[in-house]
């Protein structure tokens, strides 16, 4: 997978996600949904920031239903967000990482990091985790 950026025509700014054909394959419908659910995070903060819903003629104020509309994307991928920073915690500490290497990376106290990797290692996978995982 590879990421880039570049302006675009009107001033903006593009930015392109590629992933491998194994990437897609492996990953099917869920990197258009994640996208989708980005783009409505990147709206959002736009939103919060200039005070205007820039994808409305005019650039008007946002109103509820912008806000409920924003919301609702920042739930669907919030959740599978979650799934794949635990998933990803699981495999780093089963090859061999340790609560010290975890507390680096997630720049926490080294207690911090234990405990969590204590209470990880008490409870299976729970749903989410299992579908980061590629399981079902």
């Amino acid at each position: 997978m590879t990421m880039s950026t570049r302006p675009a025509d009107d001033g903006g700014l593009e930015i392109t996600i590629r992933l491998t054909a194994a990437e897609a394959e492996a990953m099917a419908t869920e990197p258009r949904l994640m996208a989708e659910a980005f783009d409505s995070h990147l709206w959002a903060l736009g939103m919060l920031r200039t005070g205007t819903n820039s994808r409305d003629p005019g650039s008007p104020a946002p109103v509820q239903g912008d806000w409920a509309s924003a919301l609702r994307d920042a739930d669907r991928l919030q959740s599978r967000l979650d799934a794949i920073r635990t998933a990803t915690i699981r495999a780093f500490m089963a090859s061999g990482g340790n609560a010290e290497r975890l507390a680096g990376v997630l720049r926490t106290d080294p207690a911090a990091a234990r405990a969590l990797w204590t209470e990880m290692r008490e409870r299976p996978p729970g749903d989410w985790e299992r579908w980061a995982s590629g399981g079902s």
